[in-house]
């Protein structure tokens, strides 16, 4: 089985979709096939991020069909609805997403099966990929249930703050919940690493990263920061990775190249190319230099060709 990833937090707006987005990007141009699968029901998610927004909700001249609930509880194969990004393959989300719950109903799912529709959808296409992505809305229910039990490993966006914190607490308590109660049948559910996303204070992160550490939390060695250069691939419908590449987008600024290189340390993180320890190897030899026109593979595999960022 591939290794599935989903991410995932219980408020709304630390950066699911956008971690969801760059990593699958940083994983995929490694070489890995990777799918992406957008469980959020509302629009503006990961499908729209991705250019694909129209796939995303029916309106008054469209009726989108088939849909990624016509795969989870209908005869549609993924491949009838699996669209291409640069570096991923996107099995696009649908607004219908809100009725997962009562379709299990209608469909007659009972027990432990209530759990695995997706499950079962991801082990059909185990041969076709490498990993999956899940990204999913922040609202219990049984869609993120099946999403948590799909994936066993949960990759944690954290808005650093007291209500991101608060929020971080109740994910874990959830976490523990979920483990215990399908550690009868083998499923082990955990929380594989936490990132910091949208801080402006590294003396905020470094308090939170101690924290995380003394509760033997997997915590990224550094912190997705919050400026406009994040928005602009939101705007263009581009992961951070084609943004770089385009020649219709402005280049990096200075201060902005070292986020493409967080999410590849984020990528290999999660592939396992990098252990944690490693990681932070990585991101300690590279965060001071300037990643200019090289690619930020290149600066990673060779740091010693970068220079020194202005003082």
């Amino acid at each position: 089985m591939p290794r599935t990833y989903v991410w995932w937090s219980e408020s709304g707006g630390p950066g699911k979709t956008t971690n969801a987005m760059n990593s699958a990007a940083a994983i995929g141009r490694d070489g890995y096939d990777v799918l992406a699968i957008d469980l959020d029901p509302q629009r503006g998610a990961l499908t729209h991020y991705a250019g694909y927004g129209h796939l995303d909700h029916d309106s008054d001249d469209q009726q989108v069909s088939p849909t990624v609930m016509d795969v989870f509880f209908g005869d549609v194969t993924p491949d009838e609805i699996i669209v291409e990004t640069p570096y991923f393959d996107l099995m696009p989300g649908h607004e219908s997403l809100a009725n997962f719950d009562s379709k299990l109903d209608e469909a007659g799912f009972y027990g432990l099966d209530r759990f695995g529709v997706i499950r079962d959808v991801i082990e059909d296409l185990a041969d076709e990929y490498d990993y999956f992505l899940v990204d999913c809305n922040a609202a219990l229910g049984e869609l993120v249930d099946n999403a948590v039990f799909a994936a066993r490993n949960v990759m944690v966006p954290l808005e650093l703050s007291p209500k991101g914190r608060a929020s971080q607490k109740g994910l874990e308590a959830t976490i523990e919940a979920m483990s215990s109660g399908f550690e009868g049948v083998g499923v082990d559910i955990a929380i594989a690493g936490v990132v910091p996303s949208r801080v402006g204070n590294a003396k905020i992160f470094e308090e939170y990263r101690e924290e995380f550490e003394e509760d033997e939390i997997p915590v990224s060695p550094f912190s997705i920061p919050e400026h406009s250069l994040l928005r602009y691939t939101w705007d263009n419908h581009m992961d951070i990775f084609q943004f770089l590449d385009s020649e219709e987008t402005r280049d990096l600024r200075k201060y902005e190249e070292h986020v493409p290189l967080a999410f590849k340390v984020i990528g290999r993180w999660m592939t396992g190319d990098y252990s944690y320890s490693k990681a932070v190897e990585k991101w300690d030899a590279v965060k001071d230099q300037r990643m200019g026109d090289a690619e930020p593979e290149k600066l990673l595999d060779e740091d010693s060709s970068a220079t020194e960022v202005d003082a």
